[in-house]
C-alpha cells in the first residue's frame, strides 16, 4: 500500500492514492487498513478513485465493508439518490458550516460518513474536520462537566411553509405512525395551535466510542441553537414564532445557554480543527463520534455525495 505525504500542510488525516488499474480491489484490501487509520485519526483520505456517481460511492462503501445507515429523522431536505446515498445537507454556498456530526440528536445515527467529491469548489472552499476527542480540554471545565453530567435538550417545531414538514422529517404519512416513530426515538411531543408539532428530546453530551472507549464530544447543543443565527436572522424568527423557533438547544435541565457559553464551544471547535482540500476522486471516510465535519463557504459549482453508514 503507498500510503501519500497529505496534499497541504493542513490536512493533518492520513492519505492514500487508489490504485489507478483496480481501485475498487485495492479499496477493499486496504479495508481494515484505512479503517485502523480512521479510528486512530477519526478520518483517513483516498485520492484517485473513479467517482461519478451514486453507484461509485455504493461500490466504495461495499468495498470498505461498510453498511448504509438508514436515517430515523431528518435535519433538512437532502436528495436521495437511494441505496442509502444522499446529498449533504441543504446549506448556501456562502455561508460557513458549523462542525457537526451527522444525526447526534437521534438515539441511532450513523457511525461512519463517507463523503465523494465529484467535483471540488472553485477557490479556497475547503472541509473542516474537529477531533471530538480533544474538545473538553478546550472547553472551561465546569462547561465541559454540565454537559457530561446532565447532556442537552433539543427543541424542535414544525412550523407550516417553513422548513420540511414534521411528515417528511421522520417519513410518516400521518400522526398514528408519527407517534409510534416519536416514542421509539424517546421524543416527547405537543401540537401547538394551528396544528404546528413541537417536539423536545434529551440526549447525552458525550459518548464514549463504540471500539476504542475514548470519550467523545457528541451533541449539536452549539450548531442548533438559535444563540448562533445571523442575528437579524434570529430577530426575525423570534417575532414570527416567538419561543416555538424551528429549532434550539439548552442544557440538559432546561437552561438557555448564554452568549458567553456559545462562544466557549465554538472557540473549542476552532482549536480542534483541521482542513481538507478537495479533489476530483477523493473520499473522505470519517468516523462520526470522533470527527465533526463543517465547512468553509464554497465557490463554484462543487458536487457531492455522501454515504451514511455503519461498522
Amino acid at each position: 500500500m503507498r500510503q501519500t505525504v497529505p496534499p497541504l500542510p493542513e490536512a493533518l488525516v492520513p492519505c492514500f492514492d487508489a490504485d489507478g488499474d483496480e481501485p475498487f480491489t485495492w479499496l477493499r484490501e486496504a479495508a481494515a487498513t484505512i479503517r485502523d487509520q480512521r479510528l486512530d485519526h477519526g478520518a483517513v483520505l483516498v485520492h484517485g478513485l473513479p467517482l461519478d456517481g451514486p453507484e461509485d460511492l455504493v461500490r466504495a462503501r461495499d468495498a470498505l465493508g461498510v453498511a448504509a445507515h438508514t436515517p430515523t429523522e431528518a435535519f433538512n431536505n437532502r436528495s436521495d439518490f437511494g441505496n442509502g446515498i444522499v446529498s449533504p445537507i441543504t446549506w448556501p454556498g456562502d455561508r460557513m458550516i458549523c462542525p457537526f456530526q451527522e444525526a447526534s440528536f437521534s438515539r441511532t445515527f450513523p457511525t461512519v460518513v463517507l463523503t465523494a467529491c465529484l467535483a471540488p469548489p472553485d477557490g479556497a472552499g475547503r472541509t473542516h474536520l474537529g477531533d471530538m476527542r480533544r474538545m473538553a480540554e478546550h472547553l472551561p471545565a465546569r462547561l465541559a462537566d454540565r454537559v457530561r453530567a446532565e447532556g442537552w435538550m433539543m427543541s424542535r417545531s414544525f412550523h407550516a411553509k417553513f422548513g420540511i414538514s414534521w411528515q417528511e422529517a421522520f417519513s410518516v404519512p400521518d400522526s398514528a405512525a408519527l407517534d409510534e416513530v416519536l416514542r421509539a426515538a424517546g421524543i416527547e411531543s405537543s401540537w401547538l395551535p394551528e396544528g404546528t408539532l413541537h417536539t423536545m428530546r434529551h440526549r447525552p453530551g458525550f459518548l464514549a466510542h463504540p471500539t476504542t472507549g475514548e470519550e467523545c464530544w457528541f451533541n449539536q447543543i452549539s450548531f442548533l441553537n438559535a444563540g448562533n443565527l445571523d442575528p437579524v436572522e434570529r430577530r426575525v424568527m423570534t417575532e414570527t414564532f416567538g419561543k416555538y423557533l424551528p429549532t434550539n438547544t439548552y442544557f440538559g435541565d432546561g437552561t438557555t445557554l448564554s452568549d458567553d457559553d456559545l462562544a466557549a464551544v465554538q472557540h473549542a471547535y476552532d482549536a480542534v480543527r483541521t482542513h481538507v482540500r478537495w479533489r476530483r476522486g477523493d473520499l473522505l471516510i470519517a468516523d462520526n463520534i470522533i470527527t465533526a465535519q463543517g465547512r468553509s463557504p464554497f465557490e463554484g459549482a462543487p458536487a457531492f455525495l455522501v454515504a451514511l453508514g455503519e461498522d
